[in-house]
C-alpha cells in the first residue's frame, strides 16, 4: 500500500500561507475616480500603521471604526474589507478574514490579478481551517478565472484527497504527471504516491500500475518494485515464466538488495536456460557482500557452485533449449553479436509459443549488449497480454535514461 509523502502536504500548506501573505496592505491613496473621505481614511491609515507594527488586533479595531462610517462608497467598502482580511489573516482570525474576502469577491469590484489574489488567499484559509468543501469551491473558481499558480492546483488536489474524493484526485493529477513525463521531467515522488494511492482506491488498475511504473523509473525503491511486480503478477493472464524478468529489471536498476533476491534470481536464471546470467548474479551477490555472511552461507556457496557447473556444462540433448534462449545465454557470456543474431533469426523464423516473451528478451539482450536505442525499439514492439508488455514498458523507461 502506498502512503502519502508529507512533503506533498507541506507544499499545500505553503500554498495556503503564500496566498495569505500575498494580500499585503496597500497604501491608502486617492485616485482620480476613487477617493476616501476623511472619516474613512483616518482610521484606515491608523490601521495600516498598526499593521506594519504587527499590532493586528489593534488594526482590526481601527478598521471596524472605518467600517462603521455610514454611506460608504464601493471603493471605500473595498478598501475596508481588503485591509480587514489582511489584518485578520495576520492575526490568525481566519473566520473574519474569510468573511472579508468572501465579501470582496461577491462585491463585483475586483477583477484580474486582484480577484485571483483574493481567491487564492481565501482558498488557503479554508484549507487551513480544514473546510475542504469550501477550499475546493474557491480553488476551482481561481483556476477557472485563469489563475496559473501551481500551488492552487496542489491545494485543490489535496482538498479532494482529504475529502475522500479519490476520483477527482486521479482526474486532476494524472494529466499533470503525464505532461511532466512528456516534457522530460521527473514527476514529484509525492504526487506519484498520491496518484497511485487514489487510483488503487477507485480500482483504476491501469493508472495504478502507471504510477508505480513511474515511481520505479524516477524514484526507485524496494517497496515500489514490490508493489509494481505484485500488481503485474496479479493481473489476469500473467505468465509466471516472466518472474525472472522482474528480477532482471531490478538488477538493471540496482534494486537487488537481499539474500532472497540473489538466490531466487540465480535459480530462475538456471531454470530459464540463461546459466551464464545465473552465475553472474550469484557472483554479484558475493562480491557485493550480501551473500556469504549469514547462517545460510553454506547453502549460498552450494548454489554458486551449481551455477558455475551449469554455466560450463555442454548442451544437453535430453533437455534441449529453444534457439532464442540459446542466443540469449550467449549474450550473457559476452558473445553478443552471435547471440543477438541467433535471437533475431529465431524470432524471424516464427512458430514460437510465446513470441512477445521472445521479443522482450531480445530487448533485454540489446540492453545488456549496450545498445539502448535498439533495446527501446524492440521493447516498444512487445504487445503481449501475459505481462510481457507491462515489463517492456518498464524497460523502455529504464533504457531511455
Amino acid at each position: 500500500m502506498l502512503t502519502i509523502h508529507q512533503r506533498f502536504k507541506r507544499a499545500v500548506m505553503a500554498a495556503a500561507i503564500g496566498g495569505l501573505s500575498a494580500l499585503v496592505v496597500l497604501p491608502v491613496t486617492a485616485h482620480a475616480a476613487d477617493t476616501l473621505r476623511p472619516d474613512v481614511a483616518k482610521p484606515l491609515n491608523a490601521a495600516q500603521d498598526l499593521y506594519r507594527a504587527h499590532k493586528y488586533n489593534d488594526a482590526l479595531t481601527k478598521i471596524d471604526q472605518a467600517a462603521a462610517v455610514p454611506g460608504k462608497t464601493p471603493y471605500e467598502s473595498t478598501m475596508v474589507e481588503e485591509m480587514r482580511g489582511a489584518a485578520a489573516a495576520a492575526a490568525g482570525n481566519n473566520a473574519v478574514a474569510a468573511q472579508a474576502y468572501e465579501t470582496l469577491l461577491s462585491s463585483g469590484h475586483l477583477s484580474g490579478a486582484d480577484e485571483q489574489r483574493t481567491t487564492a488567499a481565501l482558498a488557503g484559509i479554508y484549507f487551513q481551517e480544514k473546510n475542504y468543501t469550501q477550499a475546493i469551491k474557491v480553488a476551482q473558481r481561481y483556476l477557472k478565472s485563469g489563475g496559473g499558480d501551481p500551488d492552487m492546483r496542489t491545494l485543490l488536489v489535496q482538498s479532494y484527497y482529504l475529502s475522500n474524493d479519490c476520483g477527482n484526485v486521479v482526474s486532476l493529477l494524472k494529466p499533470v504527471v503525464d505532461a511532466q513525463v512528456r516534457a522530460g521531467h521527473a514527476p514529484d515522488e509525492s504526487q506519484l504516491q498520491l496518484l497511485g494511492t487514489c487510483a488503487q482506491r477507485v480500482k483504476d488498475d491501469t493508472t495504478y500500475r502507471g504510477a508505480l511504473e513511474k515511481l520505479v523509473a524516477y524514484h526507485p525503491k524496494q517497496s515500489y518494485w514490490d508493489d509494481l511486480f505484485q500488481s503485474i503478477r496479479t493481473k489476469p493472464g500473467y505468465s509466471s515464466v516472466l518472474d525472472i524478468d522482474t528480477y532482471r529489471l531490478r538488477r538493471a536498476t540496482g534494486s537487488l538488495a537481499t539474500v532472497d533476491d540473489y538466490m531466487e534470481m540465480t535459480q530462475l536464471a538456471i531454470v530459464a536456460g540463461t546459466t551464464a546470467e545465473g552465475k553472474q548474479v550469484i557472483d554479484q551477490g558475493f562480491t557485493s557482500g550480501v551473500l556469504g555472511h549469514d547462517a545460510q552461507a553454506d547453502r549460498e556457496k552450494r548454489l554458486q557452485a551449481l551455477a558455475v557447473k551449469r554455466a560450463q556444462a555442454p548442451a544437453d540433448s535430453a533437455n534441449p533449449v529453444a534457439p532464442v534462449d540459446i542466443g540469449f545465454n550467449q549474450v550473457f557470456t559476452g558473445q553478443t553479436k552471435q547471440g543477438l543474431a541467433a535471437m533475431e533469426a529465431a524470432i524471424a523464423k516464427g512458430g514460437l509459443d510465446h513470441p512477445d516473451q521472445a521479443q522482450l528478451h531480445l530487448g533485454v539482450a540489446y540492453y545488456v549488449a549496450g545498445d539502448k536505442v535498439r533495446a527501446v525499439q524492440t521493447f516498444r514492439a512487445v504487445k503481449g497480454s501475459d505481462g510481457s508488455a507491462d515489463l517492456a514498458r518498464l524497460w523502455v523507461l529504464v533504457a531511455s535514461k
